[in-house]
């Protein structure tokens, strides 16, 4: 089961990126106000990147913007992740290091909050760790257990009974069967698939496009129609 924060809880966002859109667009279908946006390092703008300041104009109101030095978690706040970034368990260990971790709104400590989006379906038999965020339209099978701040992107499917582990990122339209176990950190990129009993190993990189249909081990890339590996990582 999940649960989202009731509607009007306070939001704080913790670190930037491009997904920004996606956080806010959740948001404003919950009813959470985004009360304040906390930045951990510069940020990287390419060609065609959205600034965080402009997007900060999607809101209804302009949260607070403030560094990660001069954040503290404030009572009744439920906090996300607003990147994607392969070392966000630091940013997360420095976090619960400095405030601890708040299980009941109001308490003290951070409270890390899962956000599913109300277009999404999830399984009531499905199991959703803390920080996860769920996009528009993905599907969440019965019995999958998605570990602590895992990402699933825009229509992804999760099958039944699979395993998703911490801080791993499931990208827009990926497709995942059932019975899989995938470890901690891994990305299975646009459009890929993995077929059902397999087991996709921590640390690794399934890129857009591939078809895996045999075991993948721990820090590779495996890419292609079939997949097979590319190197390691």
């Amino acid at each position: 089961m999940h649960t989202n924060p009731a509607p009007g809880t306070p939001l704080t966002v913790i670190a930037v990126s491009n997904m920004l859109g996606d956080i806010f667009d959740c948001a404003l279908a919950l009813g959470l106000p985004v009360r304040r946006i906390v930045l951990n390092q510069p940020e990287v703008l390419r060609e065609r990147t959205i600034s965080y300041r402009d997007r900060l104009a999607m809101l209804p109101e302009a949260p607070q913007v403030l560094e990660l030095a001069d954040y503290a978690p404030e009572p009744g706040e439920a906090c996300v992740l607003g990147t994607t970034a392969p070392k966000r368990d630091a940013l997360v260990a420095e976090l619960i290091g400095r405030f601890g971790v708040s299980e009941v709104a109001g308490s003290a400590g951070l409270r890390f909050v899962t956000l599913v989006h109300p277009s999404a379906t999830i399984s009531p038999f499905a199991r959703l760790g803390r920080g996860v965020f769920v996009n528009a339209g993905a599907v969440i099978g019965p019995n999958a257990v998605l570990g602590d701040h895992v990402f699933v992107n825009r229509g992804v499917t999760v099958g039944h009974d699979t395993r998703v582990g911490a801080w791993s990122r499931l990208q827009p339209g990926c497709n995942v069967g059932g019975h899989i176990a995938i470890g901690e950190g891994v990305m299975v990129g646009m459009g890929a698939s993995v077929i059902e009993e397999l087991v996709v190993g921590a640390g690794s990189v399934v890129a857009a496009g591939a078809a895996v249909i045999a075991d993948v081990p721990e820090r590779v890339l495996v890419a292609g129609v079939p997949a097979a590996v590319r190197k390691q990582l």
